[in-house]
């Protein structure tokens, strides 16, 4: 049996339909750090009337990340994990297209953890940073 299969949250394919809609696509992953490399593609609908990616957006991304790195720390794959706060801060500008993001774990206890991530353009100018809190289910 792959990996993959004994846990979905390594197999780039298995995504929520909120990760679907975002244009995920998984880069990378390293399970023991709780880390992820992933990039998004935002078209026309994610602009605001600026022109921008709509924060709303982004902050979607980021919680993507995040909560993408704490899911591939569960010993028990599907473990149910609950974001109960996420916040973010916008740094750069985001126009419409290819954004990469990381996320990692910055700690995990057995029913909570805190989770880090940022966005990057293509340019790998930093667009958006975000710091999350999870719960982790039994």
């Amino acid at each position: 049996m792959s990996e993959a299969a004994e846990n979905p949250a390594l197999d780039p394919d298995w995504e929520s339909p909120a990760a679907v809609t975002l244009g995920k696509k998984v880069l990378e992953t390293d399970p023991a750090r709780g880390y992820i490399r992933a990039s998004f593609e935002a078209g026309d609908a994610f602009v605001n009337r600026g022109g921008r990616i709509f924060g709303g957006f982004l902050s979607a991304m980021l919680d993507g990340l995040c909560g993408h790195a704490v899911r591939l720390t569960h010993e028990v794959p599907g473990t149910p994990q609950v974001t109960l706060e996420l916040k973010t801060s916008f740094v750069g500008r985001a126009d419409k297209g290819k954004l990469v993001g990381e996320g990692w774990v910055r700690h995990r206890g057995k029913s909570i953890a805190f989770a880090e991530g940022e966005l990057r353009d293509e340019n790998g100018e930093l667009v958006a940073t975000a710091s999350a809190t999870f719960k982790i289910g039994r």
